[in-house]
């Protein structure tokens, strides 16, 4: 199981600095699929550990792509978002089981919910965090509203591809 995560830790940081970085779809939106990772985290995992884990993802990343913390900042936020935004989307029932959040284990509409507001949470931050050097508010607008919706389809391209899913 560990290395399942190493491996997907790694796979996802190496996609994301080496091939989705350098794509800006309509010069606007920005895919960010190595946040998949942490929104797999199991559901129980220490807060500790879930944002410690997000931050040094986001530091890499930072660092292979020469922002200076936005990332870091990005994904340690949503780290700690985790927690609430699921107990939000879950049934009561479900908030104490230890769960690895995906289509299958949470039902789609459920995923969707979940994934899609921890994706706008880090958009919005990634790049209002950008935006303290450049502002201009429509084009703010449809970057992160653009990379969000982008983001979000390949998390559930992600999800729905993974292996050893039934």
């Amino acid at each position: 199981m560990v290395l399942t995560y190493i491996l997907l830790f790694v796979l996802l940081v190496l996609l994301q600095v080496t091939v989705l970085n350098d794509i800006s779809l309509f010069g606007y939106a920005t895919p960010f699929l190595y946040i998949y990772f942490i929104l797999r985290l199991p559901s129980l995992m220490s807060a500790n550990w879930v944002m410690s884990i997000a931050f040094l993802m986001g530091l890499i990343v930072d660092i292979f792509s020469n922002t200076p913390g936005m990332n870091a900042l990005a994904a340690t936020t949503i780290a700690f978002m985790r927690k609430p935004v699921l107990a939000l989307v879950l049934p009561r029932s479900d908030e104490a089981v230890s769960i690895v959040p995906s289509i299958s284990s949470l039902g789609l509409s459920h995923f969707i919910g979940y994934s899609f507001l921890m994706v706008i949470l880090f958009c919005v931050l990634i790049f209002v965090i950008e935006a303290f050097t450049f502002f201009s508010p429509l084009t703010l607008i449809l970057r992160f509203s653009s990379s969000a919706v982008f983001t979000f389809l390949l998390v559930l391209a992600a999800d729905c591809l993974k292996p050893g899913k039934k």
